[in-house]
């Protein structure tokens, strides 16, 4: 198996899991998910998404009410060992189709750069306060003076999908199963009987990878934790020991 083909098959596991876990909590009934090579930038990528894109349609009492999109775009890590997600865009549509300006989307860039942070919420309102903070937003912000620069050029008024909501940086991001549960707990979207244990399992995979990928970003943190709780880390002879990874730890 080539480096891409194990690419993919590793990306169709993580299609296969997001299948299941929609399934499971809003019907049998969604499109399931699929692995695609790609070549982006000069790197092979693989996405992850809904063929076709039609999206996830949820209902309310039997009524059309919105539609959840969720695409993804996956890579080998830096070490080149497990998969990461490069890109990915979680967004909620008011109506039946992912059609217009969503409500909110989460959002996540690996390779983030700038003033916005890799993994963020946008939400798409209008509130008049908080447009009125925006356009006079302080010196110390070099979005909000753009922003506020191009209020007084005459640009429309910003709105609050301007805004970036940071949400826990690279590994400590909201995944596809805390949208879906907030969706069902906030606004009773017609769920599956078994929906809460399925959020679960599927959060619990999710989790544990994260817990993974944390380890290898601070595996001092990792010896020192394991070693209060009376393991003994040995590294092998003629090893040192691995440095945290301090991009990572800094990111937002």
């Amino acid at each position: 198996m080539t480096t891409g083909d194990a690419l993919v098959a590793e990306a169709q596991r993580f299609a296969a899991d997001l299948t299941a876990t929609v399934q499971a909590v809003v019907g049998g009934h969604v499109e399931a998910f699929g692995a695609r090579a790609l070549h982006r930038q000069g790197l092979d990528h693989v996405s992850v998404r809904q063929e076709p894109r039609t999206g996830i349609p949820l209902t309310v009492d039997g009524a059309p009410l919105l539609n959840l999109t969720a695409e993804y775009y996956c890579v080998w890590d830096s070490p080149g060992q497990y998969l990461a997600v490069d890109e990915s865009a979680v967004k909620v549509y008011a109506g039946a189709k992912a059609a217009g300006e969503p409500l909110f989307r989460y959002e996540y860039l690996r390779a983030a750069t700038g003033d916005v942070p890799g993994a963020h919420v946008q939400i798409h309102g209008h509130r008049d306060a908080l447009t009125f903070v925006m356009t006079r937003a302080g010196v110390g912000s070099p979005r909000g003076q753009r922003l506020a620069g191009r209020v007084a050029q005459g640009a429309a008024v910003p709105q609050m999908s301007d805004l970036h909501f940071p949400v826990g940086g690279s590994r400590f991001r909201p995944s596809l199963e805390d949208v879906l549960d907030m969706l069902v707990r906030e606004l009773g979207v017609d769920h599956e009987k078994g929906w809460r244990e399925a959020l679960a399992a599927g959060r619990e995979r999710w989790r544990r990878m994260q817990i993974r990928a944390v380890v290898r970003d601070a595996p001092g943190e990792a010896v020192a934790a394991l070693q209060q709780l009376g393991y003994e880390v040995r590294l092998p002879d003629g090893l040192s020991a691995p440095q945290d990874n301090y991009s990572r730890l800094h990111e937002l």
